[in-house]
């Protein structure tokens, strides 16, 4: 009959086995007799791995070292946790500020869509919102007999000025903007009175603008210098925490090199009394 490492999988005899079970073999026999070779248990070596043996002082002086090191490594994994949590507590608040700040910088500089203005006093093709003015235009609609009003120009208040002109048969919107290029638009007379009105509107409405950007220059002025003082108080509390937080990591490597030390000495020992074997870890 052949041996049981000849049977397959499907249990039938004299088949070789898979090539990945084999391998497996292998590496199994392998990692054993590799183990075996060494520490602990040859059977010259005995006397150093039984508990009744009569080197069970240095095997407890091995486990006290073992332990003495995961003390001391916990205890400089507290010493940088301990100030690594008061060097946060130190800046986190000023950290905050000054994200908060930079938040509301960026929340003042968020417009939303501009609302419209009057409309009940616009003209075609000229409409008018909180910082722009519009020119209007028509377009065919895809389906739809009647075409679709779409913005054809925006120019912005920014500097725009406006006025009434007049002429025998038409009266004039002329707007100019600040590189001084004009537009018009022509109303006929009969349309003057309302012309006037929007005129009056837009140029108000500008008014109105260039208040409100000056007034958002001196509120991002003054955020811009809040942010300095914030930042500034920052960077004095950072420096002055730096020293401490590093001294506490020194002392951390310290007391993570001093209790290496002592396993390491253990282990020299072992070694020296084991006739030249090593502990497994």
């Amino acid at each position: 009959m052949p041996p049981h490492w000849a049977r397959c999988r499907g249990g039938r005899w004299g088949e070789p086995v898979d090539g990945w079970v084999a391998l497996l073999l292998v590496v199994v026999v392998g990692g054993f007799l590799a183990w075996y070779a060494h520490y602990p248990f040859l059977p010259s070596k005995w006397r150093y791995a039984w508990p009744d043996s009569k080197h069970r002082p240095q095997r407890q002086a091995l486990a006290k070292a073992r332990r003495a090191r995961r003390t001391g490594r916990d205890t400089a994994d507290r010493i940088v946790a301990d100030a690594e949590r008061g060097f946060a507590d130190g800046i986190e608040p000023l950290q905050r500020r000054v994200q908060e700040l930079g938040r509301a910088r960026e929340e003042l500089h968020r417009q939303g869509p501009d609302q419209e203005v009057k409309p009940e006093l616009w003209l075609w093709p000229l409409g008018l919102l909180e910082h722009e003015l519009l020119f209007l235009k028509e377009e065919a609609a895809e389906g739809q007999a009647e075409p679709r009003k779409v913005v054809g120009e925006r120019l912005p208040l920014d500097g725009l000025t406006v006025k009434l002109e007049h002429s025998q048969d038409y009266v004039y919107i002329r707007v100019t903007v600040p590189d001084g290029t004009r537009r018009s638009q022509p109303y006929p007379r009969h349309q003057e009175v309302a012309a006037d009105a929007l005129v009056e509107a837009i140029h108000n409405q500008v008014v109105r603008h260039e208040e409100s950007r000056r007034d958002l220059q001196r509120r991002d002025a003054d955020l811009v210098a809040e942010i300095g003082r914030a930042e500034a108080a920052l960077a004095k509390a950072e420096e002055a925490g730096r020293p401490e937080l590093d001294e506490a990591k020194e002392r951390a490597r310290t007391e993570r090199a001093r209790a290496d030390a002592v396993l390491r000495a253990a282990r020299d020992t072992w070694k020296t009394d084991a006739g030249g074997l090593r502990p497994w870890r």
